[in-house]
């Protein structure tokens, strides 16, 4: 009997991941990416560590191609992507709720690697983001640069678990 298939764990970036400002918090950042002072999310990498060992990862971000590579390059480096995606694989749809855009990232688009629905979970701090395929997100609270912030070691457990 054949192994069953790898799922994919899909990671957005921003306050997700890390959490990037023009305006310094009162902690040194992690690193600089153009004119963004960046945050990494404590265990972060540690993170992705645990997931690489179990699934195939990816990112997918609703910012710039140029800042997602920049990020990618500094939080997973040595680890292979699936693909690292930015808002040009967005969908855009109006959101009357801010009268503004929300960027909409429909997992469909990542069925062309070979995954069914089924077999992808999004890691996401924005529910919006996700509303086309809710049951493949798992949330995470926004994180905003905060040196105490566990919920990536809470996270880690659930992926132990699945």
């Amino acid at each position: 009997m054949e192994p069953e298939p790898r799922r994919l764990l899909i990671f957005d970036l921003d306050e997700t991941l890390v959490h990037a400002s023009a305006f310094p918090l009162a902690h040194p950042c992690d690193f600089e990416v153009g004119p963004y002072l960046v945050y990494q999310r404590p265990f972060a990498r540690e993170l992705i560590d645990l997931a690489a060992a179990r699934f195939d990862l990816a990112v997918w971000s609703s910012s710039s191609a140029a800042y997602v590579a920049a990020i990618v390059e500094r939080l997973f480096a040595g680890v292979p992507l699936r693909f690292a995606w930015s808002v040009e694989r967005c969908v855009q749809r109006a959101d009357a709720r801010s009268n503004s855009y929300v960027y909409i990232k429909d997992l469909r688009k990542a069925q062309k690697f070979g995954y069914t629905l089924e077999r992808m979970t999004i890691i996401d701090d924005s529910p919006e983001k996700i509303c086309r395929q809710p049951r493949c997100h798992l949330a995470v609270a926004p994180f905003t640069g905060a040196r105490d912030d566990v919920a990536l070691l809470v996270l880690g457990q659930i992926l132990r678990l699945a």
